[in-house]
């Protein structure tokens, strides 16, 4: 459900006029641990607990109501937090499914370090394989594109 919700948290973050160094450090891990997780592009990421991603987007999910929290401590951004988080957890509430617990939901994170996706699992996950197979296409594709279709130039005889 976070996910949905994500870029207004990281708004609302960005809006803070006095922002706290836990609050600025809570945005910097967030970012950093999305862009490691492909930022959550690759299917599956949250929903299958064999994504080789889904541990790497449980940590940057749990920042992100980690972030949400500290907003509504703050006296510039409490109002606005408080609603959203209220939001939240109304659409929580008509989406049964969003009251699930993953396993990795019980892992804790720290801000100083950053969780990778499990790479060496890429090979066991029918979507590991297939985004494999797009990213293998899309370099084969850019160098062909880089060629610009050029042949080598034929020597004068």
């Amino acid at each position: 459900m976070l996910t949905r919700y994500q870029s207004a948290i990281m708004s609302l973050a960005n809006r803070q006029v006095r922002p706290s160094l836990e609050v600025r450090t809570l945005q910097n891990f967030v970012n950093l641990q999305l862009a490691y997780c492909l930022w959550g592009l690759v299917p599956g990421s949250i929903s299958d607990e064999a994504s080789p991603f889904n541990e790497c987007s449980h940590a940057y999910l749990a920042a992100t109501k980690l972030l949400l929290e500290r907003l509504q401590r703050a006296d510039d951004t409490r109002a606005n937090a408080d609603a959203l988080a209220d939001q939240i957890n109304l659409a929580m509430l008509e989406d049964a499914t969003a009251l699930e617990i993953c396993s990795n939901s019980f892992e804790p994170f720290n801000t100083a370090q950053i969780i990778m996706p499990m790479w060496a699992d890429m090979t066991f996950n029918p979507l590991g394989i297939l985004l494999g197979c797009f990213i293998f296409g899309a370099s084969a594709g850019s160098l062909a594109m880089a060629r610009g279709g050029r042949r080598p130039a034929r020597s004068a005889k």
